[in-house]
């Protein structure tokens, strides 16, 4: 029985990288824009969603899987740039759709707790989205296309975050943010520079691997519908960053708090936007807490990039 075929979109994504990285039964395949993979052993197309011509590369490839990674990230910049947002977000998730349904390929989307206004304590799947900002409101609507795909699977997470290599990180642009959360907190304390970040805003963070291992368990399953897919720990973005300092043996005296109205950000942002996990835990995914997931993140770096880890560590 020959092997189905996955093809990721966005492989130079920390989600697709991470992917792109697990053992599996699964021939890959994956696509990049801007960002160019030179990665052994992976065969690579290079597709800009927002041109349904060149979405049309993916009829060749006939994956039975298409796991769309791709996304416009970058909270602030969607703001200032709508149309921008819009054509990667919401026509790009359009014409893989298409194709996806063309071949009769399953399709996978990443969503996101964005589409949720923070008002509440927690989010189940069934609570009313109500995005508070552009990045937002266009993943929101992307949801709704991907959602007619006859065999559709939508994942949201919440601030995915994971160490991925320095070279996949210097080629990102602005559209997307330079490094995720974690690893700027990281990068920021190695440099001995304070950081000021925000107390107010409260999600479940992400570990990319742990997405990405539900991601693959769920294809085998061939599971359908909507899940909520990020960490179990709804922590702010200041508690966060002190337990990444003490994990990698950095002094978290060297990060202050502040308040979102303080930090004066472009978009608003959603003060709490934690997601409850119980149904796709339910399913037999596991679901990391916060400190799990940051010894993962650990012993990553301490493998590959212990440099970055503080010699005063006790690990």
């Amino acid at each position: 029985m020959s092997k189905k075929r996955i093809l990721i979109i966005g492989g130079s994504s920390l989600l697709g990288y991470k992917l792109l990285h697990i053992k599996n039964n699964f021939e890959i395949q994956t696509t990049f824009n801007k960002n160019s993979i030179d990665l052994k052993n992976f065969e690579t197309l290079k597709i800009d969603i927002t041109k349904e011509i060149e979405c049309r590369k993916i009829l060749e490839v006939k994956p039975d899987v298409i796991v769309n990674t791709a996304a416009m990230t970058n909270v602030d910049y969607c703001e200032k740039f709508k149309e921008k947002a819009f054509d990667v977000n919401v026509r790009g998730t359009q014409n893989i759709l298409k194709m996806a349904e063309q071949i009769g390929s399953k399709f996978v989307h990443i969503s996101t707790d964005a589409v949720f206004s923070g008002k509440k304590d927690n989010y189940f799947e069934e609570d009313l989205p109500n995005p508070v900002n552009i990045y937002g409101k266009t993943k929101l609507e992307s949801e709704r296309i991907a959602s007619e795909a006859s065999n559709h699977l939508i994942l949201r997470p919440s601030v995915i975050f994971g160490w991925i290599p320095p070279e996949f990180i210097k080629k990102r642009n602005e559209s997307i943010k330079n490094m995720n959360f974690a690893l700027w907190v990281l990068n920021k304390l190695h440099c001995g520079e304070k950081l000021s970040v925000v107390d107010d805003q409260f999600s479940t963070p992400t570990l990319a691997d742990n997405l990405a291992e539900n991601i693959i368990d769920m294809i085998k399953k061939d599971m359908t519908g909507i899940f909520h897919a990020s960490g179990l720990s709804c922590i702010n973005r200041l508690d966060f960053s002190k337990k990444i300092a003490n994990v990698f043996g950095y002094s978290d005296k060297l990060i202050s708090s502040c308040s979102s109205e303080e930090l004066k950000q472009i978009a608003p942002r959603p003060f709490k936007t934690c997601l409850k996990c119980e149904k796709i835990s339910k399913e037999g995914m596991k679901i990391l807490e916060i400190d799990q997931a940051i010894k993962i993140m650990f012993n990553q770096v301490k493998n590959k990039q212990p440099d970055i880890i503080c010699r005063k560590s006790n690990e």
